[in-house]
């Protein structure tokens, strides 16, 4: 296998209790001029990483001893300025999320490719001389906070999203969630808050699109009493109850244009004036919005305040669509089956086997209505099969699943080509396209893919090896 060249030779400390793996690295990375340092444990780490003041640390997430995360956090004390590089087997949203709070430059999901694994080196080996030449110091740690994300997919996608969340986490810029319609969106809201220095204040959401003007100029900022008619006595809003906390704006796009005036006032000066009232108040919360809509497009058509878009936008997360991270979809399932037993007072009950004929049709399906869609269609089903269930044991098969979606729209690759353009295709290019596309929708696992393909697992290794497909 040929490796990238290293940039500029370094000293690389690598954590790991895996010998074999120690071996690979270092012979790779020796090869490419670095200086390479072993340790078998995280209290061994940190002690080399103390005397030797590495440049990159490469180090394990599951070791005996100390885990990687909390290595991760004695690390960032003994060699603030190294760019540690977190190595698992075991892609959780809470690991994904620490390691970046935490301040580890990225983490990458074992098994990795080794030449993408030496070109991740290289460029965090230039963010370290970047940080060298301003003379800036290693990131704050943050007391981590006990916190449940309700978050589900190891995607490469949604593993973005979480780093996403733990690089902005720490601190007390505004930030601008996108993405379509169910995306989750407020879960990533109530992640970010929850992973922040406010993460034992309030966190409060309000839906920008579910209140007239005026009553959300009333929530937002509260009233005196005498303000209008029925106000009897005096009430706070949003701001001040949030003080100290988190503020979720959800689909702040719908805003009207007099309140994103209101709102852009109160964030420049730091005061709230209730309803009625001509005294100023101080309010001290963080910021975070969603939207679905295009905000570039609505500035264009006069619907947006520019001033305002950059006032919220202090840093960006995107979500992707759900169509974008089908290798979620399984997990998702599994996790939505859980939550609808448990809406059913049925969480002690043995968990709902999903056939994988359902499952392949699930993951296939393209969702308009991303995750909240398949919430909502796999509790449909879990309340049909109980229906017809005479025992504890519940069975999700495709007939339990929505007419719309059980012979709906096809994923857009298989739209893009039509049953007629088969004619004239070999067998043996079909089948090869059948193991490819199977193989993407279970995210590699060939366990899976063999059961829905409905052959051996030995025949599919066999047929991967014959087709030459990786």
């Amino acid at each position: 296998m040929s490796l990238p060249p290293a940039a500029t030779a370094a000293k690389v400390l690598v954590i790991d209790d895996d010998k074999d793996l120690r071996y690979s690295l270092r012979r790779a990375l020796a090869g490419l001029g670095h200086q390479v340092l072993e340790a078998d444990s995280g209290e061994t780490g940190v002690a080399l990483a103390k005397r030797e003041q590495p440049d990159v640390i490469l180090l394990d997430n599951r070791m005996g001893g100390m885990s990687g995360i909390e290595t991760l956090q004695m690390l960032r004390g003994a060699q603030p300025q190294a760019m540690v590089i977190l190595m698992t087997a075991f892609g959780t949203t809470q690991t994904a999320i620490e390691a970046m709070k935490f301040g580890a430059y990225d983490y990458v999901m074992k098994p990795f490719d080794q030449a993408k694994l030496i070109t991740l080196v290289d460029k965090a080996l230039g963010a370290r001389r970047d940080l060298a030449n301003a003379g800036k110091a290693g990131r704050s740690l943050v007391n981590p906070a006990d916190y449940k994300e309700g978050i589900v997919g190891s995607s490469e996608p949604m593993q973005e999203v979480l780093k996403s969340i733990g690089q902005v986490a720490a601190s007390e810029a505004t930030v601008l969630i996108t993405g379509e319609s169910g995306t989750g969106k407020e879960l990533v809201a109530q992640a970010v808050h929850k992973n922040s220095p406010r993460a034992k204040q309030r966190f409060v959401a309000i839906n920008c699109a579910a209140e007239t003007e005026t009553l959300l100029e009333d929530q937002l900022f509260g009233h005196v009493r005498g303000a209008f008619t029925g106000a009897e006595k005096e009430r706070e809003g949003v701001f001040e109850y949030a003080t100290n906390g988190t503020l979720f704006l959800d689909e702040i796009g719908d805003m009207p244009l007099k309140m994103q005036a209101k709102l852009l006032r109160v964030l420049e000066t730091g005061t709230v004036v209730r309803l009625g009232s001509n005294d100023p108040r101080k309010t001290d919360v963080r910021l975070v919005s969603a939207t679905n809509k295009d905000l570039n497009a609505l500035i264009a058509r006069g619907e947006f305040r520019e001033d305002l878009y950059f006032r919220i936008k202090g840093a960006q997360v995107q979500l992707p669509p759900l169509r974008e991270r089908r290798e979620d979809i399984p997990r998702i399932v599994q996790s939505a089956v859980a939550r609808a037993m448990k809406a059913m007072g049925r969480e002690h009950d043995p968990l709902p086997t999903v056939t994988d004929a359902a499952m392949m049709r699930l993951t296939s399906y393209h969702w308009p209505g991303n995750v909240r869609q398949l919430l909502n269609v796999v509790q449909n089903m879990a309340v049909q099969a109980m229906g017809e269930a005479s025992g504890p044991e519940l069975t999700l098969d495709t007939r339990h699943i929505p007419d719309d979606v059980r012979v709906g729209d096809l994923p857009e690759a298989e739209e893009a080509t039509p049953a007629a353009s088969l004619a004239g295709t070999t067998l043996e290019q079909i089948e090869k396209r059948a193991i490819r596309e199977t193989l993407r929708l279970t995210g590699g696992n060939r366990e899976q893919a063999a059961k829905l393909l409905g052959i051996g697992e030995r025949t599919l290794y066999r047929k991967l090896k014959e087709y030459g497909v990786r």
